[in-house]
């Protein structure tokens, strides 16, 4: 069978109001899986009390200096890569994942083309870096082919990792996208597809403020979804 490894990375929930996040977040992923998935949760350095949370569910602490978004999509990477797992999974801690969210994801990692090398696994509205090029169909699941997907619910084949990351973390927030555009540079495909709902509400832990930037409802009909 296809094992899946889940990173849920997490920073300062309590100062940031997103300790019912969190819970929701791992929640989903446990009880939402039909099969038994290796579940991580990772702390990016928090300083508010979320460390020992995450310390008391046996998570992983980091306990340096850089907090980025971009550092704990590495850290996560790192993670779930060591666990030898087919399939890595990264999520933010206020992601909810659908019914059956593990075996539609592997169903789409089994039929795939080889040169789709990350897959978001909720749709995004449409900003200005994510532009839609066009839909594919896989095994009966239509989704997105985009130029860039944010990592608060990337997923991608154990081995592709070297072609994705290590991803940029030193400015803030904005990680994701320089390696999505490397990874088309390089001739390969970024898909989406709708496994997971972003349930934040524009409250975020990295200050990015992605929320309040010049965006578009993603128009489902349109795209046949």
């Amino acid at each position: 069978p296809v094992r899946i490894a889940v990173a849920v990375l997490t920073y300062n929930q309590f100062a940031n109001d997103r300790e019912t996040l969190f819970k929701d977040a791992v929640a989903s992923l446990r009880y939402n899986a039909e099969q038994p998935i290796d579940l991580y949760v990772v702390d990016n350095g928090s300083t508010d009390g979320t460390r020992e949370l995450v310390r008391e569910m046996g998570g992983y602490c980091y306990t340096g200096s850089n907090t980025t978004s971009g550092h704990g999509t590495n850290l996560c990477a790192r993670i779930t890569r060591g666990s030898d797992a087919d399939l890595c999974v990264l999520s933010d801690d206020d992601m909810i994942w659908h019914d059956q969210w593990d075996t539609h994801l592997r169903d789409w990692w089994t039929h795939v083309p080889e040169d789709v090398k990350l897959t978001g696994c909720h749709l995004e509205p449409e900003y200005p870096w994510n532009t839609i090029h066009d839909t594919i169909d896989v095994n009966g699941r239509r989704g997105l082919l985009r130029a860039s997907t944010g990592a608060a619910s990337w997923s991608f084949r154990n081995h592709d990792w070297p072609a994705i990351g290590p991803i940029p973390q030193v400015r803030q927030g904005w990680g994701d996208v320089p390696a999505c555009e490397r990874l088309e540079s390089r001739g390969f495909r970024i898909a989406q597809i709708d496994l997971a709902t972003h349930n934040g509400g524009g409250r975020s832990s990295w200050g990015n403020g992605s929320s309040d930037l010049d965006r578009h409802p993603l128009d489902r009909d349109r795209w046949g979804l």
